[in-house]
């Protein structure tokens, strides 16, 4: 029995070694290796490297929520008679206005309204002998009612009920590389570009698609040549004036100018210098824009019957100041610009009294262009001379932490406009008069937690204007209840969460 049993146990024994040692032959596969996402210790925080590349990525985006209320009062549009500047209907801002003149009460605007915007950016770097190869994009969708989306501006339409008020659209997407930006990225004339402010004040603030090299030299030097999207600071149009005379005394209804603008032939040619230290940061900045026209067909002119160019240009120079001997985070922006028939290199708003982004100021309309076609007495109907615009804007802002999640911003502007010849042309054959304007604003600041902000932001802004008018004649009379120099005044709540 014993002899058996250890025959079975030593049986047992040989198999299980056999066994063993024939699957100790058999090939084993090995689990596939983790590729762990590790951070990048190169790009700053927030960035990855996509597994398997060696290239860092950060997705980010925000959430912000605003509510305004602005003032509103009687407005007049001086548009669409014969011989008037704006043709026979013409596109102000938001607004399509036609006939001898529309006047709105400001019963007929929306004072109140609501924005909501969603934004998903995508920043990706890899680095290269060259440098680092950059591409970014940022895409955007607004969802706009009541004066966010133009107020009621065709007289009594109201925007609330909720239709064609989504704006979806590429917002950023460039690439940098070896010192070459190309894409859609801010201008390289701006500096300050309402970097505070919620609503905007008198600087040029502008997203452009553009070609530019940028030099960087030692010590926080940097300068950049840009070729930037020519259409991008075509605003409102061009004006267009009717004459009798050579000293413009008379108007004659069968001599008319109007002019719009030719296709793009040169793009605009802008370029900066720049120097960013521990103090701040400092830019001088100049543009050129080519004023190209051509007839319009208005009044059965054939669109292209006659042509004319001018040169237009624009300088500024900006500095910020940083103040940690206030409180750490304290800086004071100062900028100023100066343009002749580049009006937006001033105001990227889009006129002198577009009031705010958001809402026109109420009273009569000054709408400042690049320039004035004018007509030449005794010629043909569409033959035209140039008027250039000519402005400047400054603006200051400073920003103050009183404690580590309380700041507060206060900011302001001022511009002046002119056109020449064209005040020389009573305001209803489309001359247009010198206007001046101030913007003041402020805003208090709060954040509970990290990358989330709530602002309250008061603005004001006040238009002085003269009215165009023919020499030894008084100005053509305004209508009943609308003022040449309105003002306006706006709050706005904003709430928003940045990842």
């Amino acid at each position: 029995m014993k002899l058996g049993k250890s025959l079975l146990l030593g049986s047992a024994a040989a198999i299980a070694a056999t066994v063993s040692a024939q699957a100790a032959d058999l090939p084993v596969r090995k689990a596939a290796p983790v590729d762990y996402v590790r951070v990048c210790d190169w790009t700053g925080v927030g960035f990855f490297y996509i597994p398997g590349t060696d290239t860092c990525i950060q997705v980010g985006g925000l959430v912000r929520v605003e509510a305004a209320f602005i003032n509103q009062s009687r407005q007049f549009f001086p548009s669409a008679a014969p011989l008037q500047a704006t043709g026979a209907a013409l596109n102000f801002g938001n607004r399509a206005v036609a006939g001898p003149g529309t006047v709105i009460p400001g019963r007929n605007e929306d004072a109140s309204g609501f924005f909501a915007r969603g934004r998903i950016a995508v920043d990706t770097r890899t680095q290269t002998a060259y440098g680092t190869l950059r591409a970014y994009v940022r895409y955007q969708i607004d969802r706009l009612q009541g004066v966010y989306s133009g107020g009621g501006s065709a007289g009594g339409a109201n925007t609330f009920a909720n239709q064609g008020n989504n704006n979806a659209y590429l917002d950023k997407g460039f690439i940098t590389f070896a010192g070459i930006s190309a894409g859609r990225l801010q201008s390289f004339f701006d500096f300050y570009a309402d970097n505070y402010n919620y609503e905007g004040i008198a600087n040029s603030d502008l997203s452009q698609n553009l070609l530019a090299y940028t030099y960087n030299g030692a010590g926080g030097f940097s300068a950049t040549f840009s070729l930037e999207d020519h259409n991008g600071r075509n605003l409102n149009s061009l004006g267009g004036v009717g004459i009798g005379s050579a000293d413009n005394s008379v108007v004659n209804p069968t001599v008319f100018a109007g002019a719009q603008y030719g296709g793009e032939t040169i793009p605009d040619l802008v370029g900066n210098l720049r120097i960013d230290q521990a103090w701040g940061a400092a830019q001088l900045s100049a543009a050129y824009h080519q004023v190209n026209t051509i007839s319009a067909a208005t009044f059965g002119v054939n669109s292209g019957l006659t042509h004319k160019d001018a040169d237009g240009f624009a300088v500024q120079g900006g500095i910020q100041l940083k103040l940690p001997m206030l409180a750490a985070g304290d800086d004071l922006w100062i900028e100023g610009a100066y343009e002749q028939g580049a009006y937006s290199y001033i105001d990227s708003v889009g006129y002198a009294n577009a009031g705010f982004s958001s809402r026109n100021l109420g009273g009569f309309q000054h709408i400042d262009h690049d320039a004035i076609a004018i007509a030449i007495p005794g010629n043909a109907i569409g033959n035209y001379n140039l008027q250039l615009g000519e402005g400047f804007s400054v603006m200051a802002a400073i920003n103050h932490y009183f404690t580590a999640t309380f700041h507060d911003v206060l900011f302001g502007s001022y511009i002046q406009t002119n056109y020449g010849r064209a005040r020389n042309i009573d305001w209803t054959q489309g001359g247009i008069g010198n206007s001046s304007e101030y913007r003041i604003g402020n805003q208090f600041l709060y954040d509970p937690v990290k990358n989330l902000e709530i602002g309250l932001e008061f603005d004001y802004a006040h238009l002085d204007q003269t009215l165009a008018h023919n020499p030894g004649q008084a100005a053509s009379a305004l209508p009943i209840g609308v003022s040449k120099n309105p003002d306006s005044f706006e709050a706005r709540l904003r709430i928003e969460r940045d990842f």
